[in-house]
Parts: C-alpha cells; structure tokens; sequence
C-alpha cells in the first residue's frame, strides 16, 4: 500500500496527538500505541546520537541516516524539527532537499537567529529562510511548517505580519511558539485561538504541556489547529533504564526487569524485538527464500526472541504466564 501523503491527514475533521520521538524503537512503541504520525526532535534526536545536551552539532548526515530508517520501518507521517535549517538559506535548501528525499513528511524551520544567537531573525532574513527549505522541497510530498516565536502579549500585530509572511514564503503550516508564554488573551488557549480566528491557516498547536486538556481540541480544531506534539518518549525511556537499572545493579540479578513491568500491561518473554518480529512480514517473507522454512533466521528469531507469554497490545486484563 502506497504511503499517504501528509495533506490527505489535514481535512480539519480530526486533531492530531504527535508523539516527539529519537528513534526506531520509540517509533514503533508509539505505532503500537494507536498513534497515527510522529516527529524527530531535535533535542531528544541530538542526546541520543551524542550523549551530550543538544548543541546543534548534529549534521544533515545525521538526520537523513534516521529519517531513512523511520521511513522504512513505518508508513505513519514522519515531521522533523530542523531548528534554523543548519546554517545559511542555501543550507536550510540543501538540508530541506536531502531531507525530503530522504522521506520527511514535513519539516519544521524557526525564525530564531543563525548559529543558535539570541533573538529572532529578521522578518526578510526568515522568509529568505523559509523560500530555501521550500525550494528543496520541490517535487517531494514533504511540507514546510514555520515556528513563529515573536511574541502575541508584547506585539500582536507585528506576530500576525510575519505569520502572513511566512505563509507567503511558502509555510503550509504554522507554530506560533510563544502561546506557551502568553497570558494577555486568555492564556494558552486563549492565545491560540486569538490566532487561528484572525488568520486562517493550518497550524500546530505548541506542544502538550501539564494542564493541557483534551477537551480543548475542538476548539482548537475549529481555529485551524490541526497537531500539537507531545514529549514522553526520551523521558519515558530514561525513567526505565534508570529505575531497572539501580535495580539490576542493586541486586546483582536480572529478576527485575522480568516482572515489574507487567503492571503496565505489556511483557516481553525475552526481547522487545517482539514488536518488530510479531505481526511482521519478516518472518513469512523469509520463508518464500531457503529450502525448509523452519531454517529461515527470521524464523530462528521469532523462535528464540518471542514467546507465548508476550504481551504487546494493552486489552486491560491481567498477563497470562506460560
């Protein structure tokens, strides 16, 4: 079945949940979940690869060997955050370009200032930057979304005039970041829906924070609003490998590990490879390719890595043990 384009998503008849991922492991845990798309962020990406802060080190190399392998693996939209586009206009063009071949569905460019400098670019030098992602964009399904972070309490109008030219560059979506921080309309909300009233675009609400609720979506769906990201998966991750791991340290077993998370309703008998060899081709593929199909490695694998007690769909009820 052919991939669906990300504009066929974008009827204004549903709103989007994004989880914000760093991988192909929380890619998949978040296809098994139920949602429909995910994005590349760029911190959790940047921490991953490197083990330091995100400095904005990572290279267009760096991204693209991920973006093929998510692409691959998965059919969902795939949104990538490219901060300032790497550099100067003609590098925000060849990054875009790369990218977009590479398989993204949609990239995010901000008007911050180049080389991570304090402060927003200038509305012209924004633009310039936007024209270039979009121009590396051409003949790919991929999309351009715009980070607008000027800010709507201080200087409404000036935020409408660059959002109007930022869709004129050639913005399908916009991210009016600093909602988060307003307070003069309402809050939030009340910030983002000032917004999409006055200017009728595609948005991205800015990412789910405590206190956000779902209730809020149909409204925010009505003003334009068609996504918002959520960050749980770098968190998630760390919080794990950090309590299984003062355990196993602890204790000198690996007992722990093996049980404690069945509260959540999930168990592995052996490896998470589990969710990338169940409910796959893979293993049926092999088969069609050597003599005996039980010699298939494919098939040596779901042997050896999965097993009866696994548990990779939440239904609710209790885990059942060999």
């Amino acid at each position: 079945m052919a991939k669906k384009p990300l504009k066929e998503y974008m009827t204004g008849d549903k709103f989007y949940y994004v989880p914000e991922i760093f991988d192909c492991i929380s890619t998949r845990a978040a296809e098994m979940n139920g949602f429909e798309m995910v994005m590349i962020s760029s911190s959790d990406f940047a921490c991953s690869q490197t083990g330091i802060p995100d400095l904005n080190l990572l290279t267009i190399d760096e991204y693209c060997h991920m973006i093929e392998r998510i692409t691959y693996m998965t059919d969902m939209p795939l949104f990538i955050d490219a901060d300032e586009g790497f550099g100067r206009p003609l590098q925000t063009y060849h990054g875009c370009k790369r990218m977009a071949r590479a398989g993204a569905d949609c990239i995010l460019i901000t008007d911050g200032m180049e080389l991570a400098q304090p402060g927003l670019a200038s509305i012209k030098d924004a633009c310039y930057r936007l024209k270039a992602a979009k121009d590396g964009m051409a003949d790919t399904n991929c999309l351009l979304m715009a980070s607008c972070k000027h800010s709507i309490d201080d200087d409404f109008d000036g935020f409408c005039e660059r959002i109007e030219r930022y869709i004129e560059a050639g913005a399908d979506i916009i991210l009016p970041l600093e909602v988060n921080r307003s307070k003069k309309y309402g809050g939030k909300v009340g910030g983002a829906l000032k917004i999409g009233e006055t200017i009728k675009a595609n948005y991205w609400y800015p990412d789910l924070d405590p206190g956000d609720k779902a209730e809020d979506a149909p409204a925010l769906l009505k003003a334009g609003y068609l996504f918002t990201g959520i960050h749980y998966s770098f968190r998630a991750a760390m919080y794990a490998m950090l309590d299984t791991g003062r355990h196993v340290f602890e204790s000198k077993t690996n007992d722990y590990v093996m049980t404690h998370y069945d509260y959540t309703g999930y168990h592995f008998h052996y490896s998470p490879m589990a969710c990338f060899l169940q409910g796959t081709p893979w293993v049926d593929l092999e088969k069609r390719y050597v003599d005996n199909p039980d010699d298939a490695f494919a098939a040596r694998k779901l042997k050896g890595f999965c097993g009866k007690s696994d548990k990779l769909v939440w239904d609710g009820k209790p885990i059942e043990r060999d």
